[in-house]
């Protein structure tokens, strides 16, 4: 599997020190960020609602007529549920392009795939975080595009919670970028914590 050139950083550099922790389990957080969630669900659920819509109304030219037109409703949500441990898969293998091995598990019901020690560069962190996002997102909606109505509805719903469970990930990424790219984050399955080059002294 490819790699990134860059070297792995597994202990904080001589100069670092902790500028911010913040835990995403934290109550009052969690809540919000449960509150918070229902916009990129509904914002996803309308951009994809439209596509679909201007599609039909093209008579869906690219549909895959051998495909069956619908599933049973208990594999259609055991697929929207499989989304969950595909978006932390996904965050995985973006640790380990890193150069840094994934450990997943889960924690208060919630999945999570981490590095245990390991130090990212600020926007290593950020591509790490967003990576499920951007990834079942560019490919699950051109999939749509060959799959009966059936089949798309499911396929929608799942990108779809894709998109409302990333929030957490849009709010971590929304938290580094409140610090300079030579910044370093640190992933502890619940939380993250913030280094900073300390500055010179006169």
């Amino acid at each position: 599997m490819w790699k990134h050139t860059a070297q792995p950083i597994r202990s904080l550099p001589p100069g670092y020190r902790e500028a911010e922790r913040m835990r995403v389990t934290e109550p009052r957080r969690l809540f919000w960020l449960n509150v918070f969630s229902l916009i990129p669900l509904a914002g996803s659920g309308l951009v994809i609602g439209g596509l679909l819509a201007i599609y039909n109304a093209a008579d869906a030219p690219l549909v895959v007529d051998a495909l069956p037109q619908s599933i049973p409703s208990e594999i259609g949500l055991l697929l929207v549920l499989l989304v969950l441990p595909l978006h932390e898969w996904i965050h995985g293998q973006a640790i380990r392009y890193y150069g840094h091995r994934p450990r997943y598990g889960a924690k208060f019901l919630v999945l999570f795939a981490t590095a245990d020690g390991a130090l990212f560069r600020r926007d290593e962190f950020i591509r790490i975080a967003l990576a499920p996002l951007a990834a079942i997102t560019l490919v699950g909606v051109p999939v749509l595009a060959f799959l009966p109505s059936g089949l798309a509805q499911w396929v929608a719903l799942a990108v779809m919670m894709n998109a409302g469970g990333a929030i957490g990930d849009i709010w971590m990424t929304a938290v580094a970028l409140r610090f300079a790219p030579s910044a370093l984050i640190r992933d502890e399955e619940d939380s993250m914590r913030v280094f900073v080059a300390a500055p010179a002294r006169p």
